[in-house]
C-alpha cells in the first residue's frame, strides 16, 4: 500500500507539470505584450522563441527521469501555446485586452479575422484536450496512435490554410509567421511515429474481409461526400455553372471573402484537391477489402483533417467578425440554408463515422481469411486420411 501513491505520482506528475506551467502563459503573455512595445517584429520573434525555449527547459528539468517517450515535451509545450490561443481568440473578440494586442497587430495581423478567432478557440479547446491526453500517454510510454494521427492531420490542415492565407493576405507573412514552423514539423514527426507503430487490434474481427451492409451504406455516403466536395471546390474556383454559382452566392458566400485573407476559399481548394480523392480512395478500399491497415490509417487521417475543416467553416459563418453578407444564410432561404448544412455535414461527419467503423469494428484482411480457410481444409484432409488408415488397419 505504501508504494501506491508513489506510482500514481510518477504516472501523473509530467501531465500535472504541463498543466501548471501552461497556466503561466497568462502572466507571461501580459509581460510579453509590455516588452513588445519596445521591440520591432524581428525582436518579437526572438523574444517568443526564447520564451518557448525556456518553457521547454522547465519541462525537461521538472520531469527528468519520469518521461518514457520524448514526444511528451512537444505536447507539453503545445499545452502552453494552446492556452495562449484561448487568450488570442478572446483578444480578437474584444473580451480581454492587453495580453496579445501588439502581437496580433504587428506580428500576425492576418489572424485578426473570424477564421483566426475560430481556429484559436479550436486549438485552445479540442486540440488542448488532445495535447493533455497525449502528454499523459506519452509520458507513461503508452500508445496514442489513433488520436495522434487524427490530431496531426487536423493541425496540418490548419497550418496549410494559415500559411497560404498569410502569403495571400493584405499584410503578407512577417517575421512572426516563422513561429508556425513547429506546428508543421512536430505534427509531421508525430504522424510518422504513429504510422511506424504497429497497431493493436481493439476487438476480434467481425467479418470475413468482405464489405457488410454497413460498409456499403458508408460507401454510398462517401460518394455523396465526394459530390459535395466537388460542388464546394467548383464554387470556390468560380465555376459559371448554375449550381456552383448558386451555392457560392447563396449557400456559402464566405467563399468569396478575401479580407484579411481568403481562408475559406483556400479550405475549399484543399477540399477539392485533397479531400475529394481521399473520399474516393477510402470508398474503393472498403469495397475491395475493408480490413487493410493502410485503409484504417487513411480513414483516421481523413477524419481529422475534415473535422477541423468543417468545424472552422461552421464557426466562421457564425462569427461576428465575418461580414454580414458572408454569414450563414437566414432560415428564410430554406434551400440555401439546408444546402450549407448538408454539404458540410457530409464533408466532415461522414469521415468520422467511417473512421470509427474501421477502427473500432475491424475486419480481417481477405488474404488472411483465405489463408486460414486453406489451413482448415488441410487439417480436415489430414484427419480424413488418418481415419481412413485406421479403418484399413482394422
Amino acid at each position: 500500500m505504501k508504494g501506491t501513491p508513489k506510482k500514481m505520482e510518477t504516472e501523473l506528475l509530467p501531465t500535472i507539470v504541463a498543466l501548471v506551467v501552461g497556466l503561466l502563459s497568462l502572466p507571461i503573455c501580459f509581460g510579453y505584450t509590455l516588452l513588445c512595445e519596445l521591440l520591432p517584429p524581428v525582436g518579437m520573434l526572438g523574444l517568443a522563441g526564447a520564451i518557448l525555449a525556456g518553457v521547454l527547459a522547465i519541462f525537461v528539468i521538472l520531469t527528468k527521469g519520469k518521461v518514457k517517450n520524448k514526444m511528451y515535451y512537444g505536447f507539453a509545450v503545445f499545452i502552453f501555446t494552446g492556452i495562449i490561443d484561448i487568450l488570442s481568440g478572446l483578444e480578437m473578440d474584444g473580451i480581454v485586452h492587453g495580453f496579445l494586442t501588439l502581437y496580433l497587430k504587428h506580428g500576425e495581423p492576418y489572424l485578426v479575422s473570424a477564421w483566426g478567432a475560430v481556429v484559436a478557440y479550436w486549438d485552445g479547446t479540442v486540440f488542448l484536450t488532445c495535447y493533455i491526453i497525449m502528454a499523459y500517454l506519452s509520458s507513461n510510454g503508452r500508445s496514442y496512435r489513433t488520436i495522434g494521427l487524427h490530431w496531426s492531420s487536423a493541425i496540418l490542415n490548419s497550418m496549410v490554410i494559415l500559411l497560404l492565407g498569410a502569403c495571400l493576405s493584405q499584410s503578407g507573412p512577417g517575421w512572426c509567421t516563422i513561429l508556425n514552423i513547429p506546428y508543421v514539423l512536430f505534427p509531421l514527426a508525430v504522424a510518422v511515429q504513429c504510422l511506424a507503430e504497429t497497431p493493436k487490434p481493439l476487438h476480434q474481427p467481425q467479418t470475413n474481409g468482405k464489405p457488410s451492409w454497413l460498409d456499403k451504406a458508408l460507401v454510398f455516403l462517401l460518394i455523396e461526400s465526394s459530390l459535395a466536395a466537388l460542388l464546394k471546390g467548383l464554387a470556390t474556383c468560380g465555376s459559371k455553372q448554375y449550381v456552383p454559382t448558386w451555392y457560392r452566392t447563396m449557400a456559402e458566400p464566405i467563399l468569396q471573402e478575401e479580407e484579411p485573407a481568403p481562408f475559406a476559399a483556400i479550405q475549399g481548394l484543399v477540399t477539392l484537391f485533397y479531400f475529394l480523392p481521399g473520399y474516393l480512395v477510402v470508398a474503393w478500399g472498403i469495397m475491395v477489402n475493408p480490413g487493410q491497415r493502410w485503409l484504417q490509417d487513411l480513414a483516421v487521417i481523413l477524419a481529422g483533417a475534415t473535422l477541423h475543416a468543417g468545424g472552422s467553416t461552421v464557426g466562421i459563418v457564425l462569427h461576428k467578425l465575418t461580414k454580414p453578407e458572408h454569414q450563414l444564410t437566414s432560415t428564410v432561404n430554406h434551400s440555401a440554408y439546408w444546402a450549407f448544412w448538408g454539404v458540410n455535414i457530409l464533408l466532415s461527419i461522414v469521415p468520422q463515422i467511417v473512421a470509427l467503423r474501421l477502427t473500432w469494428l475491424p475486419v480481417q484482411v481477405r488474404h488472411q481469411v483465405q489463408h486460414e480457410k486453406l489451413k482448415t481444409n488441410d487439417k480436415s484432409q489430414e484427419k480424413q486420411k488418418k481415419s481412413s488408415k485406421k479403418l484399413k488397419e482394422n
